[in-house]
């Protein structure tokens, strides 16, 4: 889009950005490292880093690559969570430009994840196309962290090499809305008038 897009606000003091991580913190996970652009002012999450009751479960990663691709994302945030301790067994991807997922979404992968404890990921998928939110166990970091590119982490959905499972939201789908351009960017504001009951 030419310019940082969290925080781009969906109405007067709701930045793009901030939605989703408030879903990501309601989750339950644990530590979230947040990645951002060297260009990004933050100003999308200052509410949230000044709150004594998040602001500990938060860490800002600045990825100065991040221009580069998604791959160099992904490997900073893996990266971030390699370095805590304790060493989580799984790590939970989302993206800051999708402001409709909820908490109850990424709660329901999770519990794909401790029924099956054999499973390497789980995915969402809208309409069929995989995407994140994902929840990916320590048998993946390897690969993500091999990525390529602008290569994010769907290639390794599809691989022969894991086992995971993809969880269609069926009518949830437009939760899962990715905002990349001003149409999606628009279209995000209107259905964000539509959920507060604006006209």
């Amino acid at each position: 889009m030419g310019k940082p897009k969290l925080p781009l606000e969906l109405s007067p003091g709701v930045a793009l950005g901030s939605l989703a991580l408030r879903a990501l913190l309601a989750s339950g996970i644990g530590r979230i490292h947040l990645v951002v652009r060297p260009d990004d002012p933050l100003t999308w999450l200052q509410d949230l880093r000044e709150s004594s009751l998040h602001a500990p479960q938060l860490n800002i990663v600045v990825c100065e690559e991040a221009s580069l691709g998604m791959s160099y994302s992904i490997r900073a945030g893996v990266d971030a969570a390699l370095s805590s301790l304790p060493v989580p067994d799984a790590v939970v991807i989302g993206l800051g430009d999708q402001p409709f997922v909820t908490a109850a979404m990424v709660r329901r992968l999770l519990v794909v994840m401790e029924e099956n404890p054999g499973l390497d990921f789980a995915a969402s998928s809208m309409r069929g196309v995989v995407m994140p939110p994902a929840v990916i166990r320590y048998t993946m970091y390897k690969a993500l962290r091999g990525l390529k590119g602008d290569m994010g982490a769907r290639k390794l959905f599809a691989s022969p090499d894991y086992t995971g499972e993809i969880v269609e939201f069926g009518e949830e789908a437009e939760l899962l809305l990715d905002v990349d351009d001003e149409d999606s960017l628009g279209q995000a504001v209107r259905r964000y008038r539509q959920i507060q009951g604006w006209r």
